[in-house]
């Protein structure tokens, strides 16, 4: 007899389990629904933000930790704390009589009577086993409360998928920026710079020029266009910035200007449309230059024309097969240089008593060339702008 009072007792300590872990079940669900939601406007108006603020890398580090703080802040409201709320065996009993008005407060007095949660046992074992037997008969008859929590279940159960797809739906259909945006602020592996899909590239970056020597600088935007490209640049620390509008290149979305007689060092940016380059430097130093550059023309034979010379020249316009012999004259002496054409070629430049320097090429295509001479410290420097070969 006392086994079997064990056993009942033991049931419906089971019962009110089942009961406690459907209830959490639903909290859980029901918390999650919310978390989601609320993550999902928080990722989207962050990446509406992101791109209102052209992805600046301030911006991507700010709402990568709002949104982050978002989703721990509502995750512990909603789903963390709710489940770890201790909640007693009468206040679970109490919860399902109120919800299956059939068990007439069976429930809550087997469970007070049997001491599962209490220690009156004053009362007669018999007229407790009586209760048990009852109460579980009586929750029996109900599926143990299942149905209760089978709907509330099921409901926030497709409500947490439904605003699960809702949010892929808008990000997948949406515009490309909020593609770009949620990216940004999910894949924290990649840098800011790397992860925003507007940037510019500018060349030459980083570079050692010679002291007063011109230089091109050319920029290219990605993932966005603009017709205002402007170069920005400060030639000392204390120095007021200034600003140099750059035109359109022949390539799409490529745009160029020039800094002429730069007698010190220099750092500049490009910026277009609210969007900016990372911060370069022109290093200037006494290495050599172009000072003036000879061209002679040796035409094809077939064409019966004498050679011509251009002094003091640079960009190329000749019949392809043309023979170029050039002459540089460096600002000071210099060990040796080449011509580099199309950035591929190197054309050795060779040394004459006096000083200047001396190479030859043919044309055969289209491009671009420009001249490097070696620095006295043995390394390779940009001695010329970029020169264009035009085809005839």
């Amino acid at each position: 007899m006392l086994e079997d009072r064990s056993l009942n007792r033991e049931e419906l300590i089971q019962v009110i389990g089942q009961v406690r872990r459907r209830w959490r079940r639903k909290l859980l669900l029901r918390g999650a629904a919310l978390v989601v939601g609320i993550a999902g406007l928080t990722l989207l108006g962050s990446a509406w933000s992101l791109e209102a603020l052209r992805f600046r890398p301030a911006a991507i580090i700010a709402f990568r930790l709002l949104a982050l703080a978002v989703f721990a802040t509502s995750a512990w409201v909603f789903c963390v704390r709710p489940f770890l709320r201790r909640v007693t065996d009468e206040q679970v009993a109490l919860y399902l009589e109120e919800r299956e008005p059939s068990l007439d407060a069976a429930l809550m007095s087997a469970v007070e009577s049997s001491g599962a949660s209490s220690s009156r046992l004053s009362e007669s074992r018999a007229l407790v086993a009586k209760l048990v037997e009852s109460a579980l008969q009586r929750s029996a008859d109900v599926g143990h409360g299942q149905g209760v929590e089978r709907s509330s279940t099921q409901r926030f159960g497709i409500l947490l998928g439904g605003i699960a797809a809702a949010l892929m739906a808008v990000i997948a259909l949406g515009p490309a920026y909020l593609q770009h945006g949620v990216r940004a602020l999910l894949v924290v592996s990649r840098s800011v710079e790397a992860s925003s899909p507007y940037r510019i590239e500018v060349q030459p970056g980083n570079v050692t020029i010679p002291r007063g020597a011109d230089q091109t600088v050319t920029a290219r935007l990605v993932g966005f266009s603009s017709t205002q490209v402007e170069l920005s640049y400060r030639k000392a620390p204390d120095a007021p910035v200034e600003r140099l509008p750059l035109m359109a290149a022949k390539n799409a979305g490529e745009f160029e200007g020039m800094l002429i007689d730069l007698p010190s060092s220099v750092e500049y940016f490009v910026e277009s449309n609210g969007v900016s380059s990372p911060v370069f430097t022109l290093k200037v130093a006494d290495v050599p230059y172009v000072k003036r550059l000879d061209l002679e023309y040796v035409f094809p034979k077939y064409m019966g024309l004498e050679p011509r010379t251009a002094e003091d020249a640079g960009d190329i316009a000749a019949p392809r097969g043309t023979q170029i012999r050039v002459t540089v004259i460096p600002t000071m002496k210099t060990p040796g240089g080449a011509l580099k054409i199309n950035d591929a070629a190197n054309i050795p430049l060779m040394v004459n008593q006096d000083g200047t320097l001396r190479g030859t090429f043919t044309v055969n295509s289209a491009g671009f060339y420009r001249v490097e001479l070696d620095a006295p410290t043995g390394e390779h420097v940009a001695a010329s702008p970029q020169y264009t070969i035009d085809i005839l």
